[in-house]
């Protein structure tokens, strides 16, 4: 174990002819990490002005790409030595972390919120920049389903995009390609390889909020690449948590969730860059919503993938495909499975899950009928309950063992087809959409 008593925010540096950034990170007993991210094809020349919104971003990118070092011994003392933080910086970065390790801190056992503490040095707030940035909508691509509605919902409207992605791997690189848009924004972040060193030695490891992490690499990149909106595609569903543990509200999808979404938002535009835009394209949408929106477009059914086996850090660990028995994989089918219908899902995942005794388990944990909701990007205990009920009422999933195991012990009833459908494309008013886009929206599903 370590005599870690404190974490220390080092120092940043950008080089803008290499276009790589290093964030440089460390623990009081010696330990030292350097992480660097590079902006593939990212501009070289920038103004003074663009420099120092840049510069701005990454002090915030090092802040909360610390979390990953943070967590190898979680030290009760903060260090930053990059320049003074105010009230607001502390207090978001507190809650970043607090809520981030959620899962993190149930899987060891730990209390954070003693813990977690950055200190408070400067007496103002720091001033958004006022920087113009060029009219582009930067889309996210994660090889799943959510991004390909984000992305044919915007192509239906008209909307220019630029997709974009962190580390792509095979399912990114063929929905990207399948897409047929061009030019991709890509970026490659690199973990220390001495924090998976100090990972086998013992440290303390787990979940992070990558997707919040990702969120300030891909705001820096608004200035190196010329993006004035991050459409993300998060959905209404990531907003409900797994459990309450120490009396806290445990979320896997934190940082995918409409909280997290409305306190980044806000931090950005007043103290960081004003002009970026930041929101979920698909948070007036359940995950049914989304599935039933995705089995229209099926030009991407062989390319898409949200299993993540497919895009573990370990690269030799990764494997292409669906394993078909994990909770992302169950959950996918299930949410696909009463408006893509039985032989094209089977033909997709290989499998028929949902006649398999061995995946029961974990459709329970799914359907809330025992444990808790996993941790995983999965939709609503709610929807999972109407999908496997209403797929009791069509003839070519009623025979499905576990269909008709699971339907069985739901109370609520079923719907049809039809009906399902019309439920699932409700849209919540609960989100931040800009009129324009929730107009688009609506269209989109209407259509």
């Amino acid at each position: 174990m370590s005599t870690a008593e404190t974490f220390i925010f080092s120092d940043f540096h950008y080089d803008p002819a290499t276009r790589r950034l290093r964030l440089g990170y460390g623990f009081d007993d010696g330990s030292q990490f350097v992480e660097e991210i590079r902006f593939e094809g990212a501009r070289t020349s920038l103004s003074p002005e663009e420099t120092d919104a840049l510069t701005a971003l990454f002090r915030q990118l090092h802040l909360a790409a610390g979390i990953s070092y943070y967590k190898a011994w979680c030290p009760a003392k903060i260090e930053v030595n990059t320049g003074p933080l105010s009230r607001a910086e502390a207090d978001f970065f507190s809650k970043f972390y607090l809520m981030g390790l959620g899962e993190f801190a149930v899987e060891n056992d730990l209390d954070l919120r003693e813990r977690i503490n950055f200190p408070v040095s400067a007496d103002v707030a720091p001033k958004a920049a006022q920087l113009k940035l060029p009219n582009m909508n930067a889309v996210p691509v994660g090889g799943g389903k959510d991004s390909i509605v984000s992305i044919e919902a915007l192509r239906h409207a008209g909307k220019p995009q630029r997709l974009l992605a962190v580390n792509p791997g095979r399912p990114i690189l063929e929905v990207m390609e399948r897409s047929g848009i061009p030019d991709p924004i890509i970026m490659r972040r690199k973990l220390d390889p001495r924090l998976f060193e100090l990972n086998e030695r013992g440290a303390l490891n787990g979940h992070v909020p990558i997707t919040g992490i990702l969120s300030f690499v891909m705001a820096a990149g608004s200035v190196l690449y010329g993006y004035d909106h991050i459409v993300m595609s998060n959905e209404q569903s990531a907003n409900e948590g797994n459990m309450v543990w120490n009396g806290l509200e445990i979320n896997h999808q934190y940082s995918k969730s409409l909280e997290f979404e409305r306190d980044f938002t806000a931090y950005l535009q007043a103290h960081v860059l004003e002009g970026l835009t930041y929101f979920s394209l698909l948070r007036p949408l359940s995950e049914t919503g989304i599935a039933c929106l995705f089995a229209r477009a099926p030009q991407y059914f062989d390319v898409f993938k949200s299993c993540n086996r497919n895009f573990h850090i370990d690269e030799g660990v990764r494997r292409y495909g669906w394993c078909c028995d994990c909770p992302k994989c169950r959950f996918v089918y299930l949410a696909l499975a009463p408006f893509v219908g039985k032989e094209k899902l089977v033909a997709i995942f290989g499998h028929d899950m949902l006649d398999d005794p061995a995946q029961e388990p974990g459709f329970r944990e799914l359907c809330g009928l025992e444990g808790h909701k996993p941790f995983e990007c999965v939709g609503e205990i709610a929807e999972c309950r109407l999908i496997m009920k209403s797929l009791a009422l069509q003839p070519d999933w009623q025979h499905s063992r576990l269909v008709g195991t699971l339907a069985a012990e739901i109370s609520e009833p079923g719907l049809t087809p039809k009906a399902l459908e019309q439920e699932a494309l409700k849209m919540s008013p609960n989100h931040q959409l800009p009129p324009a886009y929730k107009e688009l929206l609506d269209d989109f599903a209407g259509a």
